[in-house]
């Protein structure tokens, strides 16, 4: 059997708000549903072929579909890999405003993360509802339900990075950043950040959360940046970690794809529901167009960059959407080069001097403190 893999599900493309960002286009954005049939193949097959998988609800928004088509999913799930099995884990991506006390209450019971798209005190830049998206994270957090936030930054909120970290940290809220890329919806407007200011405010919001000695919050992706310049790459940082064949997106109608930032049709792999494996979409055209544009772009990579090593070649979704598939240099590649370098060199410092662990977060501590310990475990 294959080790692993993450499917993005996307149970339906319909949403209950229009994000000024989404990757998504209005067109894309249908009332089709997936079918439980569809779902019971779909785990049917990959438990046949995958020693584990992780699971992510994504969409659209994923709480458009009732809450009787989770309970079905969670019983599929047990069906095909056990009851209470470490083969699977599931996270739930959400803009929070169907969350109901039943849904969370269900999730804390099937330990399924719930990750909540928002921006705090800026969400109304790109979002819609955030009075009500306020209410549903208080309560979660007054339950102390566990959850996290996936703040998208755009060029209205580029600078105000440091700024927003402070707030998630008020709250005790983990966050993770990533920049609009021009797909979908974003690639007509005016929400693509500028790089330079994005990386600038970055680099400032990354060196408060360092020497942050009493954040109870993870910075991400800094902290898997220092994972990663540590020589521990985490898998959930898909966009720096070789992501083809290691992930799979599928569409509410079975069409599966590489990646879930709204693939264009020429990267579709098939159809889940006209296959006999799953990994038979990994030998499809569509796969292959994807493949070969990739080794294109990271074969120049290699031979340009120093940082390919951390990087191997960064997000070919990414990368389509700002220069082309085989090439490298977009705002992607240039505010991972910079951001990341910052924080190699924080790291390196830090290594190789034997500074003082006292004065960084507790996150730093721990993983500089696994590399001085077990420096051959976690070695580049």
């Amino acid at each position: 059997m294959r080790p692993f893999i993450s499917i993005i599900i996307k149970p339906t493309l319909d949403c209950n708000i229009c994000c000024k960002h989404c990757y998504h286009t209005l067109e894309e954005r249908t009332s089709e549903r997936m079918s439980i049939e569809t779902l019971d193949k779909l785990f049917r097959m990959l438990s046949e072929e995958y020693e584990s998988v992780w699971f992510i609800w994504h969409g659209g928004e994923p709480l458009l579909m009732p809450f009787g088509f989770y309970k079905d999913a969670v019983a599929l799930q047990e069906k095909y890999f056990g009851k209470n099995s470490h083969r699977i884990g599931n996270t739930i991506q959400t803009n929070g405003i169907e969350l109901n006390r039943r849904f969370i209450d269900f999730c804390k019971d099937k330990m399924i993360n719930i990750g909540v798209s928002f921006e705090g005190q800026y969400n109304d830049v790109l979002r819609e509802k955030t009075d009500v998206v306020k209410e549903k994270i208080k309560y979660l957090s007054n339950k102390e339900r566990v959850f996290s936030v996936s703040s998208t930054i755009s060029s209205e909120t580029a600078s105000k990075q440091k700024e927003m970290y402070k707030k998630f940290r008020a709250d005790k809220t983990a966050v993770s950043f990533a920049p609009v890329i021009p797909a979908g919806c974003a690639a007509c407007g005016d929400t693509v950040p500028n790089a330079d200011e994005y990386i600038r405010s970055s680099i400032e919001c990354f060196d408060e959360w360092l020497f942050d000695k009493n954040t109870e919050i993870p910075l991400i992706p800094h902290y898997l940046y220092i994972l990663n310049a540590l020589g521990d790459p985490q898998e959930s940082d898909c966009a720096h970690n070789s992501c083809l064949t290691k992930w799979m997106c599928v569409y509410p109608n079975g069409d599966l794809y590489p990646c879930g930032k709204g693939c264009p049709p020429e990267f579709r792999m098939g159809n889940l529901n006209s296959m006999r494996k799953i990994s038979d979409a990994f030998g499809t055209e569509g796969f292959g167009k994807i493949i070969s544009g990739t080794i294109e772009r990271r074969n120049r990579c290699m031979a340009e960059c120093s940082l390919y090593k951390y990087c191997n070649g960064g997000c070919s979704i990414d990368a389509y959407y700002e220069t082309g598939l085989g090439s490298n240099g977009g705002d992607s590649c240039r505010i991972f080069k910079e951001v990341f370098g910052h924080v190699l060199s924080s790291v390196e410092e830090i290594v190789q001097t034997r500074s003082d662990l006292s004065q960084y977060n507790k996150f730093v501590r721990d993983a500089v403190l696994g590399k001085l310990i077990n420096p051959k475990i976690t070695g580049q």
